[in-house]
């Protein structure tokens, strides 16, 4: 089983006390907010989404023997039924969500923070009516450039093993603990990731504007019957979105990989065996794992094969072209597919 070095985790816990991270927002352009005019409940989920992982943190750090069963219980229950029924109109301001968490390690805070804002920009991009396929290139470009001049801040467009997220010692504790809300988490990223497949595949406004609320109203489906009617495992963008990946593969891989990290800092929080003093040099030491271009790291191909080879049906379906009914996964709920290097899966076990 491969770990992250504890040398490196000493490292951190000696060296990184103090945060030096500020803030950036977006980069300057004409269709910035277009996503936003257009897409207005797909858009407000996403302020929805922030509240939930914001929650989640919160409420792992300042109850950690009562979180399972107050994320099972009221916590998913107000999300589902109040937060994402009626999503906020505007951004919410995290810190006051989540003042534990983000003292404890605002570095891969603005982690998320930072590719959240890469996201947006992006859905404004594909949202846009005014670019044609070249400009939309051109500025997608431009925007992954912009978004990589915070090294300390940007998630590695290198593909990673699922070994960083799935076989760590800390790994897995969340979803065993809270199976709902991880299913919840899985479908928020589900949702994230397949919007963009709309985007680029429609050919008129119309089509895109159908897609979107298509897409919106599969992951509300979702909802009918957790986890069950949830991911049963990670989706990958290659596969809910493999238009999209295959234009842009680099922020395609990023984004996995970001949604890789939410995971690893859930299971850090939920493991019991790591001590409260420790969990801040873990996520950092898996925080700059997730950075770096050498930990951990896999072809662009083998990331594919991967992506495919976990069963699209097993990660919430394609975001395009679905059927009325959810897909039926091949895989219980949780379990974990281990692959080598070259993407190709090599054990499967049920995560327990």
């Amino acid at each position: 089983m491969k770990r992250l070095a504890l040398l490196a985790l000493i490292a951190v816990g000696g060296c990184a006390q103090w945060s030096t991270t500020y803030e950036s927002f977006y980069l300057q352009a004409s269709h910035n907010w277009t996503f936003r005019r257009d897409h207005v409940a797909a858009d407000r989920l996403f302020n929805a989404f922030d509240y939930g992982h914001a929650i989640l943190y919160e409420t792992m750090l300042t109850r950690p023997t009562a979180f399972p069963a107050l994320l099972e219980g009221r916590v998913y229950t107000k999300l589902t039924e109040e937060v994402l029924s009626r999503p906020p109109r505007l951004p919410l301001e995290e810190m006051a969500i989540e003042p534990t968490y983000a003292r404890l390690a605002p570095e891969a805070k603005m982690m998320f923070d930072w590719a959240h804002v890469l996201h947006r920009q992006l859905y404004d991009v594909l949202a846009s009516n005014t670019l044609n396929s070249a400009a939309q290139d051109r500025e997608v470009a431009r925007i992954v450039a912009y978004y990589k001049t915070r090294p300390e801040l940007t998630f590695s467009s290198t593909a990673k093993t699922m070994a960083l997220m799935q076989e760590q010692s800390y790994s897995l504790a969340f979803r065993k603990a809270a199976p709902k809300f991880n299913g919840l988490i899985w479908a928020y990223h589900w949702l994230q990731i397949g919007l963009y497949e709309p985007l680029v595949v429609g050919k008129s406004p119309e089509e895109k504007r159908m897609g979107v609320i298509a897409a919106v109203a599969r992951f509300r489906q979702m909802m009918l019957d957790a986890p069950n009617s949830m991911p049963h495992t990670m989706p990958m963008t290659a596969a809910v979105a493999p238009a999209f990946a295959a234009r842009f593969p680099e922020a395609a891989i990023i984004f996995d990989n970001l949604h890789g990290m939410h995971d690893v800092v859930s299971d850090i929080l939920a493991n019991e065996a790591i001590p409260r003093a420790q969990k801040r040099a873990t996520i950092l030491v898996a925080a700059s794992a997730y950075r770096d271009d050498t930990t951990e790291v896999m072809t662009e191909a083998a990331w594919r094969r991967m992506s495919i080879g976990m069963g699209i049906e097993n990660q919430g379906g394609p975001a395009v072209g679905f059927q009325l009914g959810l897909p039926k996964p091949t895989m219980a709920y949780g379990a974990v597919m281990q692959h080598d290097k070259d993407g190709n899966m090599i054990h499967k076990h049920d995560g327990h």
